[in-house]
């Protein structure tokens, strides 16, 4: 591995942290927070940029970056990103009485996972909760996506940053240069995230809670700056334009562009797109039937209905009610959603929706050909064949998420008895959702766990929002043999 670009790149990386921790101290400015609460801020501010200096001052900008040094680079960005990040939040009064839960808060942030440790959110000061969005805002779209958007110039081979980053089974450019695609992706993004904080204002919310609750859209995150999160407003409208909101970003952003720039119709002919349109739709009924009889009104039935499944599918996170109160058959619906995720190339998290229609596909492939041994069964997505390639790595990204699903689910089973408690804590914070049922549910926190709990989340976060190799390969002895200077 090349040693000397890896810590060029990583060093770069730390200046842009620099750079963006600059804002969240001008929103302190000018709510005229205390010495200490800007002091919070600077302290982390100089230390990234001393540490960005010193890394790219050692390394080199010469040399190649290929898979492994892209695996790493990512991997480690993300946790040191995710440390110096939550200095602010430890130096707060409230809330984080320990690194560990100040790490685990700015990691949620960064991942859009959206799990809070926060006992009283509402305590915090202003300059705090815009740092726990923002980081939702950075993290959505993709750290290095962001840098790769402001680079001068970016070369063929920073595809291989952005293809650890960006989730999905399979990677593309929209235009023929990388920074550009970067760009274009980033410009649509601010757009949509403009149109949804004017469209909050018209419903009633202050401008800084419309751009709080429109960060976490954009990113899929979840953070509120009320305890309550929606719920907090007891809107309809709200409740609509967040739905709405969550489910746009939760598609593919390459269809935006393509719609835009080529055929609209063309665009939207995406298979994933029906398919992701077609769980939400199915599962938002299902569950309206099932918990109808609870409430009074069938319209604030059916819009609770499709904002939690909007909600869940987009691993956003944001909570209306307590739907850990739902009938089993509704709260097994929202736990199924958690895994199946948005489309690819979204900000949502969970397994993506691609993988399961492709293995969905390959099941019935197998079947048929079990019934039929001559039948000759392809598989096709978007009338294309799937290549043999793209199957296998599907199958054996399922199989490694499984099996690192199981060790994080017996880590948390030392603290906790209620399997239902343990199955959607792993479940919420792997696929990168937020709240979970019963102990961990949408109306509790994370607060109450160990030490040793937290951070197995803390890092189940960032294998589900970085698809699992590149910290794979950041844990792997491996890595550190044979690194060039």
């Amino acid at each position: 591995m090349n040693g000397s670009v890896v810590k060029y790149t990583i060093g770069r990386l730390m200046q842009v942290l620099a750079m963006l921790m600059l804002i969240p101290l001008l929103v302190g400015l000018i709510y005229r927070e205390s010495l200490i609460d800007i002091r919070n801020f600077v302290i982390p501010i100089v230390l990234a940029f001393l540490l960005g200096f010193i890394l790219m001052r050692s390394g080199s900008a010469k040399g190649h970056i290929f898979t492994k040094e892209a695996m790493f680079i990512t991997a480690s960005c993300w946790i040191i990103f995710s440390i110096i990040g939550a200095i602010p939040l430890y130096l707060t009064a409230s809330n984080y009485p320990s690194f560990v839960d100040a790490f685990f808060e700015m990691m949620s942030g960064f991942t859009t996972c959206g799990a809070s440790v926060a006992s009283n959110v509402e305590l915090l000061p202003n300059s705090i909760i815009f740092w726990r969005s923002f980081s939702h805002f950075i993290g959505g779209m993709g750290i290095l996506v962001f840098t790769l958007a402001i680079m001068p110039k970016a070369n063929k081979e920073s595809s291989s940053l952005m293809q650890a980053e960006v989730p999905g089974p399979t990677f593309g450019k929209i235009t023929p240069k990388l920074s550009q695609t970067a760009r274009v992706l980033y410009l649509m993004y601010i757009a949509l995230t403009v149109i949804v904080i004017i469209l909050l204002l018209f419903g009633g919310m202050n401008l800084f809670d419309a751009i709080i609750h429109a960060m976490g859209t954009a990113g899929t995150g979840g953070f509120s700056n009320k305890a309550a999160s929606i719920g907090y407003y007891n809107s309809r409208y709200i409740e609509i334009v967040l739905s709405i909101a969550m489910l746009a970003f939760g598609i593919n952003f390459n269809i935006y562009y393509f719609s835009l720039i080529r055929s609209a119709r063309q665009a939207f002919k995406s298979e994933e797109l029906y398919w992701y349109l077609g769980i939400v739709a199915t599962t938002a009924l299902l569950i309206f039937f099932n918990i109808r009889s609870m409430y009074d009104s069938s319209f604030f039935t059916g819009v609770t209905s499709l904002f939690t499944v909007s909600s869940i599918i987009t691993t956003t996170g944001y909570v209306s009610l307590d739907y850990g109160a739902w009938p089993l058959f509704s709260r097994h619906i929202l736990i199924f959603l958690m895994f199946v995720g948005g489309c690819a190339g979204s900000t949502a998290g969970g397994i993506k929706v691609s993988r399961f229609v492709v293995l969905f596909k390959s099941a019935l492939n197998q079947i048929r050909k079990a019934l039929n041994p001559l039948r000759v069964s392809v598989n096709k997505m978007d009338g294309k064949r799937v290549d043999k390639e793209v199957e296998e790595s599907i199958n054996r990204y399922i199989l490694v998420y499984i099996f690192l699903f199981i060790i994080f689910m017996l880590v948390i089973t030392l603290e906790t008895n209620n399997f239902e408690s343990a199955f959607s804590a792993v479940a919420t914070t792997f696929n990168n959702v937020g709240p979970g049922l019963i102990d961990f549910g949408p109306v509790t926190s994370f607060e109450a766990m160990s030490k040793l709990s937290k951070l197995t989340l803390t890092f189940a976060m960032l294998f589900g929002r970085l698809e699992l190799y590149p910290m794979i390969l950041l844990f792997s002895a491996g890595t550190y043999r044979n690194i060039r200077k």
